[in-house]
């Protein structure tokens, strides 16, 4: 089995030594990127890329946890420690999608301005999850710092971050766009999926003692691992 997963195994090696030793500069590259994408607001043919980014890293973050639990794999630990800073480049990217369209005149005109304070259920489905997105992010990024963990406390800020949760299932409706609204299988088995994974994912966590086979072949992995590591430690590398 070592042979198999020696790559892997090497990968991850190298991964966590590189993020042990470096993960301050790692944190920061991350926030400046993050406050460079804001450029973003310049170039309105990029807003989809925008999104599809901040959706991804999202969705990476979100499934982050549970995988962590599952397979207990240190790199995983290790880039729990970046999610504030992932999750603030996330923000950043969705802000510059969101807020870009918003203040977009001539988007505003057609799609928003006729219905946002008359008929707001008459905006298009996927425009309104995507404002409903837009709106459970800015708590979530206004938070994403230590003094605002310090001042709402631990139990508060926690309960508040939950808030994640709606908001991956919004970004996900959000994402079927007019064709998904309009019955496009592919995009709607597609969201499917994706919810249908985490939610197997978050339930495996809670329950993993409730399967002993997917343990026990994780320990062997863990096992095999260990034993790549003592090699390499006995022969120097």
């Amino acid at each position: 089995m070592r042979s198999v997963f020696l790559p892997l195994f090497q990968f991850h090696r190298l991964a966590c030594a590189f993020l042990a030793k470096h993960v301050r500069t790692v944190k920061t590259g991350i926030l400046l990127i993050a406050h460079l994408s804001l450029i973003g607001f310049f170039f309105p043919a990029y807003r989809n890329d925008y999104a599809s980014i901040a959706v991804n890293i999202l969705i990476f973050l979100l499934f982050l946890s549970p995988l962590s639990v599952i397979t207990r794999m240190p790199l995983l630990r290790i880039l729990m420690g970046l999610r504030r800073e992932l999750g603030i480049l996330t923000a950043y990217f969705a802000l510059v999608h969101g807020l870009g369209y918003v203040f977009d005149p001539s988007f505003f005109s057609v799609f928003l301005g006729p219905y946002l304070f008359s008929d707001i259920f008459s905006i298009e489905a996927y425009i309104l999850f995507g404002l409903t997105a837009l709106l459970l992010t800015f708590p979530l990024l206004l938070t994403s710092n230590a003094w605002a963990q310090r001042t709402l406390g631990g139990a508060r800020w926690k309960r508040l971050h939950r808030i994640a949760y709606a908001l991956f299932v919004v970004v996900i409706v959000h994402r079927l766009g007019p064709a998904g609204f309009a019955g496009d299988s592919g995009k709607i088995a597609e969201a499917i999926i994706t919810l249908g994974s985490y939610a197997a994912l978050k339930y495996l966590a809670w329950k993993e003692a409730s399967f002993p086979s997917l343990r026990r072949g994780i320990e062997n992995v863990g096992e095999a691992y260990a034993a790549f590591l003592a090699k390499r430690h006995a022969g120097g590398a």
